[in-house]
């Protein structure tokens, strides 16, 4: 019961350090005390870029994307960590995916049979294990779950009389929730002191859609993340 409890509060204290540095530290003032000194427990915001693609999606491009979240780690036993990502803004999808993989047909006969960007946001919580070979380097496997924000195909042809441009909410035909496994390597500054940077790999294992069509998130991330408060 006791590492449950801790693995769930530090998912309460990830998402609120979304908010300013003083109110997260005063979370974590406030659930934990002095059960945990600051010498174990780790906070901080993450900002990254992101590369996605979709699994079956012919004709594709990868999307990039801005991503920015939180994390929080403590350290166990050993060279032991466990880890709590929240990405708050994580996005995915793909550029240039050919027509035939289209939800519904534009409402501009001009863009039928077009190319179109297919956007989709999460809101995604990666809990991890981390082995710290050395204080500074470390490798950690877990689970994802995600939690779609939007979802759009958006279609863009140039004319002679400008830009032509139609988007699909396409929320209806894809699912609300995601899920699969993230693999993270990880480099941190100052002897494990310091901002940390972090190259990641999410693979979605459910497929995302609701109808017959199939296709499976995959993305890469690039991250800095930094630190808030006494390390």
């Amino acid at each position: 019961m006791g590492k449950i409890k801790t693995t769930v509060l530090l998912t309460i204290v990830s998402f609120f350090m979304t908010v300013p540095a003083v109110s997260g530290q005063a979370l974590i003032a406030l659930l934990f005390g002095k059960k945990i000194t600051s010498t174990r427990l780790h906070v901080g915001i993450i900002v990254g870029a992101s590369g996605s693609y979709l699994e079956n999606a012919s004709g594709q491009q990868p999307r990039y994307g801005f991503a920015i979240g939180a994390y929080t780690t403590y350290d166990l036993k050993g060279k032991w960590q466990l880890a709590m990502d929240i990405i708050m803004k994580s996005p995915k999808g793909a550029n240039a995916i050919y027509y035939d993989n289209s939800f519904k047909a534009p409402d501009a006969p001009e863009l039928v049979g077009e190319e179109f960007t297919r956007k989709i946001v999460y809101m995604s919580f990666s809990p991890m294990i981390r082995y710290r070979f050395t204080p500074s380097f470390g490798i950690a496997v877990g689970p994802y779950g995600a939690i779609r924000t939007v979802a759009k195909d958006i279609y863009e042809k140039g004319t002679d009389n400008g830009k032509l441009s139609y988007t699909y909410n396409a929320k209806d035909d894809i699912h609300r929730i995601d899920g699969g496994a993230t693999f993270d390597v990880q480099y941190t500054l100052m002897k494990g002191k310091g901002i940390r940077l972090n190259a990641q790999y999410n693979l979605g294992l459910a497929n995302i859609y609701k109808g017959d069509m199939q296709g499976k998130n995959r993305q890469f991330l690039v991250a800095v993340g930094i630190p808030i408060g006494a390390h």
